[in-house]
């Protein structure tokens, strides 16, 4: 498994320290302490803990459903941000539900799905780090991006 955080780190704007309450959906972030299922807890340090993007956030299902974008090349993680792109707003957007969002943009990206699909529980992540991530050096170069549309920041039920 790859990991791509060196690069990624440099398209790292800026970075605050959250709780796993204040997560949302289309956003960025890294994931310092996480305690798997079987119970075994895991610290991170910067060079290997997973920079996650968001596609579902969900308190009453304990459930985050997002891209592990640390493991996919960011060659191929600029397609799959590109076809989030709204050209006229110049911004990053999730339109609909999880389960749409998934058949529409993140299956028709194959890597994404096999290598990166990620789902945690909520109740699992201990430290969390919410990033401001250059989006415009996460698109293609064809594309302009300003930012994410904050609709799509949300929290799913």
């Amino acid at each position: 498994m790859n990991n791509y955080n060196p690069i990624y780190r440099k398209f790292i704007d800026d970075k605050n320290v959250i709780t796993v309450k204040q997560m949302t959906r289309g956003k960025f972030y890294l994931i310092k302490e996480y305690e798997y299922v079987d119970g075994m807890n895991r610290k991170f340090t910067e060079r290997d803990a997973p920079i996650v993007f968001t596609l579902f956030v969900s308190q009453s299902k304990d459930v985050i459903h997002c891209v592990k974008v640390s493991n996919v090349n960011p060659i191929i993680i600029k397609r799959f941000f590109g076809k989030f792109v709204n050209e006229k707003t110049e911004l990053l957007e999730i339109k609909g539900n999880a389960r749409g969002t998934y058949s529409k943009i993140v299956s028709k990206v194959p890597v994404v799905t096999n290598d990166a699909y990620r789902t945690y529980k909520m109740s699992g992540i201990k430290k969390v780090i919410e990033l401001d991530m250059d989006v415009d050096a996460l698109t293609p170069k064809n594309m302009t991006v300003t930012g994410i549309d904050k609709k799509s920041q949300i929290k799913n039920k």
